[in-house]
């Protein structure tokens, strides 16, 4: 059976706690689901980001469930969701087509390469949530060179590149991360990320003028400090995102949901 860390186990408990919690049988295996909140509210479909899991998203989930029926998912290979056969995108998302056709018509919310993916579904028409919002989403097309900072940044061999790291997700990383660079690098090899960093192609970036296709509304929320993607992420999704609501988080880099949970929250179920 699969395990986590003490830290992420107690996260997750937290993002569990009193919910329905499944696991979705899908072409890459078992998907784990966590949904709380009041059953016929309105929906919420949570797509966390790469490395990450359900227990991520406990304090930023917990505002949402006084008006939202919210289902929290372990990617595949993440958390307690299987391992899938192979780390290419096209398996990722054979296990979230089946993830969001049961939840259809659900405010879908992609966090970095959660949103990532969910635009993806979107353009191919596996699914066609209500509203969409977008969290630091990653997968813009830009020059390679941008995208060598980045692939450095995530391919840290020592403490000193761990805490890099470090700074440039976070506005203010926590002092126990800098502390111990050696769990920050352990997780940054686990086989989730590591397996999906060599997978990647070209042709699964989202490409210039692809966006003009989608039809639901669509929020942007990026934490200011995201220092961590290319720096001409932002500006690509202001390009291509036509009529997108952009809401900036100050004092939060690229993981607000753990930076500034409670602000986050407020900025997804906020009226569109």
């Amino acid at each position: 059976m699969k395990t986590e860390p003490l830290a992420l186990s107690v996260l997750r408990k937290l993002a569990e706690v009193g919910g329905d919690v499944s696991s979705l049988e899908t072409p890459a295996g078992r998907v784990r689901v966590s949904s709380r909140g009041p059953r016929g509210a309105p929906e919420l479909l949570v797509f966390h980001g790469l490395g990450d899991s359900i227990g991520g998203w406990a304090q930023a989930s917990i505002p949402w469930l006084r008006k939202f029926r919210v289902h929290l998912v372990d990617l595949p290979g993440h958390g307690l969701s299987d391992a899938p056969p192979d780390a290419s995108q096209e398996t990722m998302l054979s296990a979230l087509r089946v993830v969001g056709k049961r939840f259809p018509g659900a405010r879908l919310v992609g966090h970095s390469l959660g949103g990532w993916l969910a635009l993806k579904l979107i353009l191919d028409g596996s699914i066609s949530p209500h509203e969409l919002v977008l969290v630091n989403p990653g997968g813009a097309t830009l020059p390679r060179a941008e995208y060598e900072s980045f692939a450095a940044l995530t391919q840290a061999a020592d403490a000193e590149g761990a805490r890099k790291y470090l700074r440039a997700a976070f506005h203010s990383p926590p002092k126990a991360l800098e502390l111990f660079p050696g769990a920050v690098l352990k997780a940054m090899r686990s086989p989730a990320i590591s397996n999906f960093l060599k997978a990647v192609k070209e042709k699964d970036f989202i490409a210039p003028g692809e966006l003009k296709k989608l039809a639901m509304p669509v929020r942007l929320i990026w934490g200011e400090s995201d220092r961590l993607l290319p720096k001409g992420t932002l500006p690509f999704w202001k390009q291509e995102l036509h009529g997108a609501r952009l809401v900036l988080l100050e004092k939060a880099g690229h993981v607000p949901h753990l930076e500034r949970p409670f602000a986050l929250a407020s900025a997804v179920a906020a009226k569109f």
